[in-house]
């Protein structure tokens, strides 16, 4: 099986086939994991500069500083629209290739399955950006599920597709030791961080025991003492940067997705 080359009609379609140009994709994923490792570390920086303890914080938390907020806010919201606008690409890219490649329906099935959630995961992180989980708590805890359990379904989905491809072209191949490596790392990550918030919390329905939390507060800056919230707090930057090194990982598969 070839790369796939995507008809659409020039006049119903003009929009989303320079969307899946192969220069545009790139450069959508190229962006958005610029943006999504440096987000966290610039914002990190800008925590630690407002006098913030050089802990580990929970990646959420430095949206509460101002300095720190707003490059949280700017940069996860641009991120979210670019990580939905990638999701889509990646989608529709690859269920071009598997409907001419021929596979069986339940490929294309898990495929889509793979784009909603990557799409949900992006309107997640962009409404996230705006509601600080101290003013927005149950909101923010919704969204934050959504990015977590999207993302890691996503990159699944991605995985377990590439081994699927890469029986019918060997190019494929290359990238599925890494793409799994990564894709595990999240899955880690997740059951990580939820095993160590069930700890904290004795299975309560408050994922992240508000009150305590809130009672952490030195100002804007969250105290990261308790053993059991800074182990979690490391799975979830886990989690994170195993999603970048997945979408990372796919920029050299465009060329056999598409044709210029």
């Amino acid at each position: 099986m070839g790369s796939g080359l995507i008809q659409i009609d020039p006049v119903d379609g003009g929009g989303m086939e320079r969307l899946l140009e192969r220069r545009v994709v790139e450069v959508s994923i190229g962006v958005v994991v610029a943006l999504l490792a440096l987000t966290p570390l610039v914002s990190y920086a800008l925590w630690i500069s407002d006098g913030c303890e050089p802990n580990l914080p929970f990646i959420s938390d430095m949206d509460l500083p101002s300095r720190s907020g707003l490059s949280f806010t700017i940069g996860y919201a641009l991120s979210g629209v670019l990580l939905a606008l990638t999701g889509l690409q990646l989608g529709v890219l690859r269920r071009v290739w598997i409907a001419e490649a021929g596979l069986p329906d339940s490929w294309g099935h898990l495929n889509s399955v793979s784009m909603a959630a990557a799409i949900a995961a992006g309107i997640g992180l962009f409404w996230i950006s705006f509601t600080p989980w101290n003013e927005h708590f149950e909101l923010h805890i919704f969204q934050a599920n959504v990015i977590f359990f999207g993302s890691a379904i996503w990159a699944l989905g991605m995985t377990l597709g590439t081994w699927r491809m890469a029986l019918e072209d060997s190019a494929f191949s290359d990238f599925l030791i890494p793409r799994s490596i990564f894709t595990g790392m999240g899955l880690v990550g997740l059951i990580g961080m939820i095993e160590r918030f069930i700890r904290f919390t004795g299975l309560s329905t408050d994922l992240y025991a508000l009150e305590e939390r809130l009672g952490m507060l030195n100002q804007d800056c969250t105290s990261m003492k308790e053993g059991l919230l800074s182990q979690a707090a490391a799975f979830e930057w886990m989690l994170a940067g195993s999603m970048i090194l997945v979408l990372a990982s796919l920029l050299p598969e465009i060329k056999l997705l598409t044709r210029d």
